[in-house]
């Protein structure tokens, strides 16, 4: 039986998600076959078998993000066994003859219990870290050895923004005219809210990638400056559409204007690449 394992997807990568099984258990992979696929906050790559064989036991579900060296599934015969716990190698093998050195420093009690910050962050947390103005010492690690990941930093910026208290706003009473006034402009339409979208909309699950786009976006709102970027395009063809068919909309009463062309043209791009037709929330 051999062991399907979280590979280190690169220099200074020290988890990824499992993004997708294309397998499922009980299923059989030939060796060096595309078993799953894996995200991180860069990239998004096929993990492949190393090993011929069966499926046995996937032990980590799609969506969850585990450190390099997790055992993710088990590939081995047909009815083999799997075992019930396995030491990850990451973790040191321990034996009955080891002997405790003494140490010069106390060592906090071994109780179970999360550790703090031992320097060893990945790249995303860093980020986040900066980003929200976060000192690592105060995050508790849940990862190996006290490693702070991502959920831990997510986490703490999301207990520290419920703990910030919120401004008191006072309300302004403004007395009522001295003469009535009628109005005679309706009540506004009230809009659909992005954090609340309408029920044909699709809400589709953050990944790992746009998260880092969208904070990268964010950065560069922040730190660059704006400019505005100018395309020429030939309207030659456009204009000739027009004149030859201005007259007959002008006898049904309409304006044929350039911009029923812009609204045709971006009603096809749109349907060919709906999701730029999409809102954060």
């Amino acid at each position: 039986m051999n062991n399907v394992m979280m590979p280190e997807m690169g220099e200074g990568v020290i988890e990824g998600t499992v993004s997708r099984w294309l397998k499922s258990a009980g299923d059989t992979v030939a060796q060096y076959e595309p078993i799953l696929e894996i995200e991180t906050d860069k990239v998004t790559t096929e993990a492949m078998a190393e090993v011929g064989g069966v499926l046995l036991e996937i032990l980590v579900p799609e969506g969850e993000t585990v450190e390099v060296g997790t055992v993710l599934a088990y590939i081995g015969e047909a009815g083999e066994s799997v075992p019930e716990s396995v030491v990850e190698p990451s973790q040191p093998s321990q034996t009955p003859t080891a002997v405790a050195i003494p140490s010069s420093s106390p060592q906090p009690p071994s109780n179970g219990t999360p550790k703090r910050y031992t320097g060893r962050i990945s790249p995303v947390v860093g980020r986040i870290a900066a980003e929200h103005d976060v000192d690592l010492n105060l995050v508790v690690g849940t990862g190996m050895n006290g490693r702070i990941t991502k959920k831990d930093i997510l986490a703490y910026v999301e207990g520290r923004q419920s703990e910030t208290p919120q401004p008191v706003v006072k309300e302004v009473v403004t007395p009522a005219p001295v003469h009535p006034v009628i109005s005679t402009i309706p009540a506004p339409v009230p809009q659909p809210s992005a954090l609340s979208p309408a029920t044909t909309d699709e809400v589709v699950p953050l990944t790992g990638i746009r998260r880092s786009i969208a904070e990268h976006m964010v950065r560069s709102k922040r730190t660059s400056p704006h400019v505005t970027t100018v395309f020429e395009f030939d309207f030659t063809a456009v204009a000739a559409h027009r004149a030859a068919n201005k007259a007959q909309f002008a006898r049904d009463g309409v304006n044929l204007t350039y911009t029923a062309y812009l609204v045709a043209a971006t009603v096809a791009a749109l349907k060919q690449h709906p999701m730029v037709n999409s809102s954060w929330s």
